[in-house]
Parts: C-alpha cells; sequence; structure tokens
C-alpha cells in the first residue's frame, strides 16, 4: 500500500484485559459453587457434593492451575501421585470422573464466559491415553467376614462385659448396635440414622426396621427400604428400647442409638467403638473384624440358608445384583446343602402330587 493510496488499513485488533489472580481465585471458586449447587438440583447427597469438590481440589492444588489451565499431563502427573500413594485403579477412575463431570459442566454452562475472559477453550484432558475404563478387577478386594468361632466368642465376650462394665448402658448399646449390624446387613450409616418411629414391630412376621436414608447409587438421593427383623432381631431391639435407651434419655422418639451427651451417634464412634472393644477383650489383629464386614456376614449366613441372590439385593439395598455377587460368601458345603434342599423340596412336592391323586 503506497502513502497516497486513498485507502486505510483497519486493524482488528482486540486488547484483553485478562483478570488478575485475585480475581480469577473469585472465578473459580464461584464455578465451583455453582457447580455444587447444580448437584443439589440434581438431588446428589451432600457427602457426594464433598468428596467430587474435594477431587477437583486436589487435583488444582497438585497442578497448581487454575481450572481452565489443566492439561493433560497435569492430570497425567496427577495420576502418578495417587499411584505413589498406594491408591487403588478404582479410586484413581473415580478422580478421572469427577474431574471430566465437572470439566463438561463448565463446557455446557460456562465456555463462552471462560472465553471472554482469558480467551481459551474449557480443556479436554483425558484421552486414550490415560483414560482409566471400567474393567473386571475394578472392585476393591473381596471383603471376608469374620469367622463364626470369632464372632461367637465376642458376642459372649460382650455379655459378660455388660455383667461388670461400669458403663453399662454404654456397653450393651454398642452390643445391640453391633448385633442389629450382623442381623439385617444394614450399612453403619443406615444403622445410626434409625429412629425409634422406624421400628415398625406390627409389620412383616416379627417386624421391620424402615431404612429412611439408604444409599443411593452413583451420588443420587437417599433410597429408602424395608428390612425384615430376622432371627430375633426383634427381640433384641425391643430389649434395647426399653431396657438401655431409657438410660441415655427420657424422650420416647428421636435418633434409636444415642451418645452419653443424648445426640445422634455418628458412624465414625461405631467403627471406633467397634475396634477398641475387640483390643479391649484381647482379639488378635487377625481376628479384628469392622461393621463392614458384619454386613458380609449376614450375606454369607443367608446365602448358606438359600436365600437367593435376588432376595439379598434387596435386603441390602444395592442397585445392581451384580454388587451383591461380592458379599456371598459360602462355606464349602455350600453347593450340598442346596442339593439337599432342592431334593427335599422335590420331594414334598411328590408326596404332594402322591396324596391328590388318591
Amino acid at each position: 500500500m503506497t502513502r497516497n493510496s486513498p485507502f486505510t488499513v483497519l486493524k482488528n485488533e482486540k486488547t484483553i484485559n485478562y483478570p488478575t489472580y485475585e480475581e480469577s481465585r473469585e472465578f473459580q471458586a464461584k464455578l465451583l459453587g455453582l457447580w455444587e449447587q447444580q448437584q443439589r438440583v440434581m438431588n446428589y447427597t451432600e457427602a457426594s457434593i464433598a468428596l467430587g469438590l474435594k477431587c477437583v481440589n486436589e487435583v488444582l492444588d497438585v497442578s497448581v492451575k487454575f481450572i481452565w489451565e489443566i492439561t493433560i499431563y497435569d492430570v497425567d502427573n496427577f495420576y502418578m501421585k495417587l499411584v505413589g500413594r498406594g491408591l487403588a485403579y478404582s479410586t484413581r477412575r473415580k478422580y478421572q470422573s469427577t474431574l471430566t463431570t465437572f470439566l463438561d459442566y463448565l463446557r455446557s454452562r460456562h465456555s463462552a464466559e471462560i472465553w471472554e475472559k482469558y480467551g481459551v477453550k474449557v480443556p479436554i484432558v483425558v484421552d486414550k491415553y490415560n483414560k482409566h475404563y471400567h474393567r473386571n478387577d475394578d472392585t476393591d478386594n473381596q471383603v471376608i467376614p469374620p469367622q463364626l468361632e470369632v464372632l461367637e466368642r465376642f458376642w459372649e465376650s460382650m455379655k459378660e462385659e455388660m455383667r461388670h462394665a461400669r458403663k453399662y448402658h454404654t456397653v450393651a448399646r454398642d452390643y445391640v448396635i453391633f448385633r442389629i449390624l450382623e442381623l439385617t446387613g444394614l450399612r453403619t450409616q443406615e444403622i445410626i440414622m434409625i429412629d425409634v418411629k422406624d421400628c415398625r414391630f406390627e409389620l412383616g412376621e416379627k417386624g421391620k426396621l424402615h431404612v429412611r436414608y439408604g444409599k443411593g447409587s452413583k451420588g443420587s438421593g437417599y433410597k429408602q427400604r424395608w428390612v425384615p427383623l430376622l432371627d430375633d432381631a426383634e427381640v433384641l431391639l425391643k430389649w434395647y428400647i426399653e431396657n438401655v435407651r431409657p438410660l441415655f434419655t427420657n424422650s420416647l422418639d428421636g435418633a434409636l442409638f444415642l451418645s452419653e451427651n443424648n445426640s445422634r451417634l455418628n458412624k465414625d464412634s461405631v467403627r471406633g467403638n467397634l475396634r477398641r472393644r475387640q483390643i479391649k477383650l484381647g482379639f488378635s489383629v487377625e481376628e479384628q473384624f469392622s461393621p463392614h464386614q458384619l454386613r458380609h456376614s449376614f450375606a454369607t449366613r443367608q446365602t448358606g440358608l438359600g436365600v437367593d441372590l435376588l432376595t439379598l439385593k434387596e435386603l441390602l439395598g444395592h442397585a445392581d445384583v451384580a454388587t451383591t455377587l461380592n458379599y456371598a460368601n459360602p462355606g464349602q458345603d455350600h453347593i450340598e446343602k442346596r442339593v439337599r434342599m432342592a431334593q427335599a423340596k422335590w420331594k414334598e412336592q411328590l408326596l404332594k402330587f402322591s396324596e391328590e391323586g388318591e
């Protein structure tokens, strides 16, 4: 273009005034807050929301970058740190799922805003080279229920402890909690959320528990179910409500299991009390078991008694029968028992058919 040209060149340049570091921190906090709000709209539990935020913040802390700045290599580096901590493949996959879900949300709802502020697209940080797929061994190690002999010794030791304990009411409360876990297959979180009103002894053959805070699948809301009181569990609960709970409170309603300050017992206390009492009663490290193992003990016993997997799935509150398969640990004579049960049922039907023919 010559100096005397009648044309003028117009420069289409736009200066981007990038936000400061503090403004970027506030913007990222805003995005996380909006994602948290969106999950509540989708009826995710508070525990699931908190875990999701924790996962994203861990990735951001390791990368020392804002969410719109992270790259595939930052995620690779984060995975390596998880491996160094000895975390399982399934745990790494959960981090991946949470991070990609958050980025998908940003891409759908806030990509224009991020582009306007920083001139970048919401990053894609997972490809075929670092994606953690669902695989056959993508499960936690199979939980082994405590041996029957160990359980029997523990129950007898707890009863003996009740006879001499200075704080009889707390020992009796713990005994009932641990026994109900084993007799019903409830989760620790489920049993502490049971109220007195949820003990419906008039329902079914011997009563049922209304589990109002059952675990939902994939972070969904609480899943309610009714759990029958089996193997004299109703006798134990009635005894506790009439004789032990009044030692904690005069109120006839509210939480079924209370702490010494009259507040609802929490799941960490249940776990800690079980471990502490086993140590005090002289159980070795190899013999000690967790509340979750009592749930597996329930599943194993019911399987041995002939309860089918679909029924067991409903009792345990599982969304998928594949999960229930990991809970059934029948004994070595399980096949023989099932054959004898089938033969007995066949003989009963044959006899009935013969009587009807006469």
